[in-house]
Order: structure tokens, then sequence, then C-alpha cells
């Protein structure tokens, strides 16, 4: 359980203070934006990206892990539609949030365990 709500903590400080910095096209209005974004980004990691790789599974190995980041990038935009505040604007501005926090994402589960 602490690990999970330090992850979710970390997640909501790369959300808040670097995608918008780093990256065009995303913005985000206050921290509780952030928060929300990053309990709805740990909700979906639990319960729904795992049914999406078993779908997705051929198509994974027939792009070699390619059609995964696709999900991921389209699971970012997802929550930033959903979530007032989180506001992406194009496909680019999602690929490299998604990317940045599936980065963000392995460093602390690494600092972590």
């Amino acid at each position: 359980m602490k690990k999970f709500i330090l992850q979710v903590l970390g997640v909501a400080l790369v959300v808040y203070y670097i995608l918008p910095r780093l990256i065009d096209g995303i913005s985000i209005d206050g921290g509780r934006a952030a928060i929300i974004a990053a309990l709805l980004f740990a909700v979906i990691n639990f319960a729904v990206k795992p049914i999406l790789r078993v779908i997705t599974l051929p198509l994974n190995l027939l792009s070699f892990g390619l059609f995964g980041l696709l999900v991921n990038v389209l699971l970012f935009w997802f929550v930033a539609s959903i979530i007032d505040g989180f506001t992406v604007v194009n496909f680019m501005a999602a690929f490299w949030g998604a990317l940045a926090l599936t980065v963000a994402n392995w460093i602390l589960d690494k600092l972590t365990d």
C-alpha cells in the first residue's frame, strides 16, 4: 500500500510539474487535477491495462511491442479527456507524455523496491 501511494504521488508530481514544462500541448490547471489524473492512471493501469494487454497480444507480437506504446498513448489521451483541468491538445503531445510517464513509472518502481 505504501508503494502504491508513493507511486501515485510521484506520478502526480510528474504530471503537475514536469510534463507541462517539457511538452508543448500538455497543460494542467492545478495540483488537484494532477492528483486526480495520477489516481485515474493508477486505476487504469491496475484494472484495464492487463485486459488490454491480453486482447492486443497478437498485435504486440507482430509489431514487436510498438502497439503497446500506442495503447499507452491512447490511455493517456483518454485520461486527459476525462479530467477537467488536464489538457492534451494533439497526438504527439499524448505520445511524448505517455512515454515520459512510462519512464517516470519505471524510475519510481525501481526507487520503491
